[in-house]
């Protein structure tokens, strides 16, 4: 097997955000056990936008940093058609947790409800949309949910990878390891 992984700032990245995305949707799903108006709620549903916030954030260097490195390659190399397949998930989870978060801040500026980033107020529109703030929701839960199943998909294909095909491709995104490539 090959010993390229990918960029320590990489391997980072991927991971802060995976735990970030997962924690944002574990939370919206936490958000139906309480009752609506309750404390809980609120908090439930504050850490989901904040928790969104972050991967709009972390998204910015994380394709930074991988417009910058090379893909370290898969040894031994997989099929084409598992190539292709792979850039098209990939393709969809980077523009799903860019795209989500940009529909989850675009719902709450137009609806006109009092939001925050860590306690500090983000702007509102002064005049509420609250049929468009609901079609976003709408587009937003929908994206939510397609992503959702595209990283259990993700997951599953990177086990695959590694428990049956034998290759490197899990190893070159697994947190910890040295970049041996230098």
């Amino acid at each position: 097997m090959s010993s390229a992984t990918y960029s320590p700032w990489m391997r980072r990245l991927h991971w802060i955000i995976a735990l970030c995305v997962g924690i944002a949707l574990l939370l919206i799903e936490l958000k139906g056990w309480f009752p609506r108006g309750s404390a809980t709620r609120r908090a439930v549903q504050w850490g989901h936008i904040q928790f969104g916030i972050a991967v709009l954030v972390l998204m910015a260097p994380r394709v930074l940093v991988r417009l910058r490195a090379a893909t370290p390659p898969i040894t031994p190399p997989s099929p084409p058609w598992q190539m292709v397949l792979s850039k098209l998930v990939h393709a969809a989870l980077l523009l799903l947790t860019v795209g989500i978060p940009v529909l989850g801040v675009s719902m709450m500026f137009v609806s006109g409800k009092p939001w925050n980033l860590l306690g500090l107020a983000l702007p509102t529109m002064t005049t509420p949309d609250s049929t468009l703030a609901h079609q976003l929701k709408e587009v937003h839960e929908t994206c939510g949910n397609v992503l959702m199943w595209l990283a259990i998909a993700h997951v599953a294909a990177a086990l695959y990878h590694h428990f049956v095909q034998r290759d490197d491709t899990l190893l070159r995104m697994a947190p910890g390891l040295r970049n041996r490539s230098r």
